[in-house]
């Protein structure tokens, strides 16, 4: 019998302990929810993890409250109080009581003041609003970052708990609801833009069941000609569909702050032979990479699984991208990519992408699959391949 995956916590405490760290200080949303389960709305909230003590969750005073989990003590800051010009001053001096209570010192406290590759809040309407030099004064109550400390704060997005895999198998229930709208408006005549905007709102009208209290889909498609530009970007036009047209949805999907990301490719009608061939590679490339995963593989090995596929069809200068990366906490989280060469290996609990596509503008076309798929003890699990929806 296997041992049960180690929690959130014994995953965090142990990280600190290795580290000599007595707290750690967290203000980006993929932290926050990393560290507490929390998903912030305006971005604005802040979290102090202590390794012996409660943690202490700050929220701007106007944050709603429904969806704060058990085990966090809140306390307010006046962030949307008019009467408080500088509500972020207030907040650092009110970190740094909790700090002194807890007879935590600067060099025992780590934090990540980057803002770079973050997830969005729930109001995701605009950037969070930290202003320029929070991030220094929270730096000031800090050990001095260092390189192999970050990197292994990095390696905690890795392994997912089983509270956590079950967080983003119900975002990859959501993102299949937008897969069916998706393949129901395969029709000619259909303007690339008003497919997503069908699969967006098939999306958002998931909150207030299950449990969910966000639901955001941003949904990308190309077709056609405009499929053959998917190996480099993602943008839904005003083209209308054509009979024959390879189309491709890129769907990323966040439910109570945790990720989905798949794509689909289908046809509208009957392709030509030469367009057809490209979704029957890629399908046979994904699924031989699917079948692949399992604990011990090195990401290289799943990489090549697919594009051996791909090249065995003469059409591996089409593949132009990796064949995937990690999920949940953010659209693309932390970590190794599925690429050649790359010897970091799978391990239970990790959740990763395999999305081969092949792109090729002589044929007008291009295609690419993608699942999120779950590295079990014994072998894999693909989250994203729902019993009862169209499997393309």
């Amino acid at each position: 019998m296997s041992a049960s995956p180690p929690s959130r916590a014994e995953q965090i405490n142990s990280f600190l302990r290795q580290h000599h760290l007595q707290a750690w200080i967290a203000w980006r949303p993929d932290e926050l929810l990393m560290l507490s389960a929390y998903f912030p709305f305006w971005g604005a909230s802040l979290l102090i993890y202590f390794a012996d003590a409660e943690p202490v969750l700050f929220v701007p005073q106007i944050e709603p409250r429904d969806h704060i989990p058990a085990g966090l003590r809140v306390q307010e800051y006046p962030w949307g109080y008019l009467k408080c010009s500088d509500p972020y001053s207030a907040l650092v001096a009110a970190i740094g009581d909790e700090l002194v209570k807890a007879k935590v010192e600067g060099e025992h406290v780590g934090m990540n003041p980057s803002a770079s590759r973050i997830s969005l809040p729930i109001q995701a309407a605009e950037q969070i609003p930290i202003p320029e030099g929070f991030a220094w004064q929270l730096s000031a109550l800090a050990a001095k970052p260092n390189a192999y400390r970050q990197a292994a704060f990095a390696d905690l997005y890795l392994r997912k708990t089983s509270e956590e895999i079950e967080a983003i198998r119900l975002a990859n229930r959501v993102a299949n609801v937008g897969l069916q709208v998706f393949f129901e408006n395969l029709r000619h005549g259909r303007t690339e833009a008003e497919v997503p905007a069908a699969v967006e709102s098939a999306i958002y009208r998931q909150i207030g069941r299950d449990g969910i209290f966000h639901s955001r889909g941003w949904a990308m498609v190309q077709s056609g000609p405009n499929s053959a530009d998917a190996g480099r970007f993602n943008r839904s036009t005003g083209r209308r569909l054509e009979n024959g047209d390879l189309v491709l949805i890129e769907l990323a999907t966040c439910v109570n702050g945790y990720w989905s990301d798949l794509t689909r490719t289908a046809a509208v009608g009957f392709p030509k032979a030469e367009v057809d061939q490209l979704l029957a590679v890629v399908r046979g490339a994904q699924q031989a990479a699917v079948d692949g995963v399992r604990p011990g593989v090195s990401a290289a090995e799943i990489d090549a699984l697919a594009r051996d596929k791909i090249a065995a069809h003469g059409l591996s200068s089409f593949f132009t991208h990796h064949t995937g990366h990690h999920v949940g906490f953010r659209y693309h989280d932390p970590g190794f990519l599925i690429l050649p060469g790359e010897s970091a290996k799978l391990e239970p609990g990790m959740v990763i992408t395999i999305e081969p596509g092949v792109y090729v503008p002589e044929r007008g076309a291009g295609a690419r699959i993608e699942d999120n798929v779950l590295v079990t003890e014994s072998g894999h699990e693909t989250l994203s391949r729902i019993e009862g929806s169209r499997q393309l």
